[in-house]
């Protein structure tokens, strides 16, 4: 991290939303930069092992970013034992690879609740405590897969769907909260090699790497890196910046 970026984050409290991947690697380079940390993932297994990592003060809660009273509560737990937060990174997602005759109601609607309606609830209670401070950066992931049909060819287009919501809701959002000295900005990656690409078969692994630039998918460092980059730098809002290594160029 540049020096200047990384000095954003001394003695800041921090919001991280989903624990693993991206977000497991934006908390590794917070733990030794925020003075506290508040962590939130549904799976109880991947908060236990936040305990040695940084130096930072480490609060952790499961959460169902599905259930918007839920995000109130945990916003609640937030302010009560962190104050108002300086930074929300709301990395939780889920990824579908079924092809658009196999997208059933049920499939639609868990992409939705999880990759999009949960990036409004938590963005919307971070918001909340961070518009009366009159300070606050938000940042949502996206992915590269919400602009380009042909990146995200291997995934479902429902995926796709939720990730161009991101953007979109970015973009309105900021308008109305630049005025509160809030800012809220998305980044959208191309494929990363998190676990939940780790599951994909070796054809799915092939045809992403093929469209990339070098022939590989992102690590996850790389994603986090831009992400503190633009959660922190003061002249980006209502931004989308992508990550994809080549896999978005020709359409």
């Amino acid at each position: 991290m540049f020096t200047r970026i990384a000095d954003k984050y001394k003695n800041s409290t921090a919001v991280v939303i989903g624990a693993g991947g991206i977000g497991g690697s934006i908390l590794q380079s917070l733990a030794s930069q925020a003075a506290t940390l508040v962590v939130a993932d549904h799976d109880e297994r991947v908060l236990q092992k936040l305990a040695a990592i940084g130096s930072a003060k480490i609060l952790t809660r499961t959460l169902d970013v599905r259930d918007p009273a839920a995000v109130e509560a945990f916003f609640a737990f937030v302010k009560a034992n962190a104050g108002v937060p300086d930074y929300l990174f709301y990395t939780a997602g889920i990824l579908n690879i079924e092809s658009f005759a196999d997208t059933s109601e049920a499939l639609w609607n868990r992409a939705v609740d999880v990759n999009l309606n949960g990036a409004f609830y938590c963005a919307k209670a971070a918001a909340d405590l961070m518009r009366p401070a009159g300070r606050g950066s938000i940042l949502l992931l996206g992915s590269i897969a919400g602009t380009k049909a042909r990146s995200g060819s291997r995934v479902n287009p429902v995926y796709n769907t939720t990730k161009a919501g991101i953007a979109a809701f970015v973009n309105a959002a900021a308008m109305q909260l630049r005025r509160h000295g809030v800012r809220i900005n998305s980044i959208s990656p191309g494929p990363t090699a998190t676990t939940m690409m780790d599951i994909q078969s070796a054809q799915v692994h092939a045809a992403v790497n093929e469209i990339a630039l070098d022939g590989r998918m992102n690590l996850p460092d790389e994603v986090a890196e831009l992400a503190l980059f633009v959660a922190a730098h003061g002249r980006f809002t209502g931004e989308d910046l992508g990550l994809g290594g080549g896999a978005g160029l020709g359409g």
